[in-house]
């Protein structure tokens, strides 16, 4: 017991000397702070992106590719995280349907059924709505994916007609299978729209297709790109995050 006592403190004190020696220079430097990129974006950040939300023009519109590392990083926790549920002995049993049993205790009741099959839709239009105007208003891709994938567990919660999401025998909404494919098809998005160049082409196929419609796309085009990308991580987080929790909940079969 002793040593394991001392044992995490001498980890402790070496912790915190790692961080003293890496914060130490910043702290004490005499070295102004830069401010040049600051006041670029903050007098051109709105106009060169079309943002109304600086926050959003920031990280979608200058710091792209930051963003999809971010992506990069939840993608691989979340494909651990799949890995060890589905190697997890002892999960919730399956119905005929692949959704979760109907016999998970006696605190699942059709009360639960109910209200959450109530509230899946309101969630799910509520996180639409902050991933849709993310670079308008606090919000974005981010917070509206977890928003969505809220909406996906309450649907699981409440299995409507069955299974996971199960609309009839032959559909299923938001099943492991459907969430996997929506998870690979928005990361691909991410990853096109991250590239240098791509923002630009995208913001001039809008422009193009408005002016070809006898409609001014200018400030649609500009911010464009913002909204494909908030669209594209929205989609990537919801579903990577509601796949996890609807395996959690033992639904690992269409």
């Amino acid at each position: 017991m002793r040593r394991g006592k001392l044992l995490s403190a001498a980890t402790g004190l070496a912790a915190a000397s790692l961080a003293l020696a890496v914060l130490a220079p910043v702290v004490m430097s005499d070295v102004d702070w830069p401010t040049a990129a600051r006041d670029t974006i903050a007098a051109d950040g709105y106009a060169a992106t079309g943002a109304t939300n600086l926050v959003s023009a920031i990280y979608l519109g200058y710091r792209a590719f930051d963003t999809l590392g971010e992506t990069i990083v939840l993608l691989v926790a979340l494909a651990g995280s799949v890995a060890l549920v589905a190697s997890t002995p002892g999960r919730p049993d399956l119905d005929r349907d692949g959704g979760p049993a109907d016999s998970r205790g006696p605190g699942h009741t059709d009360i639960i059924n109910v209200i959450a099959g109530k509230l899946a839709p309101i969630v799910l239009l509520f996180g639409t709505y902050v991933m849709l105007y993310g670079h308008t208003s606090p919000g974005g891709g981010f917070q509206g994916g977890v928003v969505l994938a809220s909406g996906v567990i309450f649907i699981a919660i409440g299995r409507r007609a069955g299974g996971i999401g199960r609309i009839s025998p032959s559909i299923t909404a938001f099943g492991p299978r459907t969430l996997s494919v929506i998870e690979a098809i928005a990361f691909a998005t991410v990853l096109a729209l991250s590239f240098p160049g791509s923002g630009a082409a995208l913001a001039g196929l809008i422009e193009a297709t408005g002016a070809s419609a006898g409609v001014a796309a200018k400030g649609v085009a500009a911010v464009g790109p913002i909204i494909a990308l908030n669209i594209g991580i929205g989609l990537k987080v919801g579903s990577g995050v509601a796949l996890l929790c609807v395996m959690m909940l033992g639904g690992d079969q269409e």
